[in-house]
């Protein structure tokens, strides 16, 4: 099993400048935008996650307790991890309880919302325009 120390290439005492140089060099580099590779995606959230839980000093020392076999308690650094492979990052938004296996899902929503403000803006300009218009034809009919 690869570990938040190997995902961004630490080792298991790195500062944490280090830290975030690791993780703006391979954000850069995994970045869906940038790099157009299929496992982009996954493999940028996998390094979001890793930042996220070493630049954080008490979610760092739970994660070092886990990966030494100590006792996780109810904030175990993997229980955001399901036996399907799913996390808490790629899960998305799941209304029917299953999860999107991609970025589709959560593209989707983000569309909708794009094209609902679109509409809204639409109706505005065109409610605007019957104003002007009818108001013109005021004029002229006096």
């Amino acid at each position: 099993m690869e570990t938040h120390y190997d995902i961004l290439g630490l080792s298991p005492d790195a500062a944490p400048d280090e830290i975030r140089a690791a993780y703006r060099r391979l954000a850069k580099q995994y970045h869906p935008d940038i790099n157009h590779d299929p496992d982009a995606g996954e493999r940028f959230i996998a390094i979001q996650q890793a930042y996220e839980t070493l630049i954080d000093p008490d979610a760092r020392a739970r994660y070092d307790l886990a990966l030494r076999g100590g006792i996780a308690g109810p904030h175990d650094p993997f229980q955001r991890y399901r036996p399907d492979g799913q996390t808490v990052w790629t899960q998305g938004f799941s209304w029917s309880g299953q999860t999107p296996t991609s970025w589709t899902g959560r593209l989707g929503v983000a569309l909708i919302l794009f094209l609902g403000g679109v509409l809204i803006a639409f109706i505005l300009v065109l409610s605007l325009l019957v104003r002007v218009v009818s108001g013109s034809r005021r004029r002229h009919d006096s």
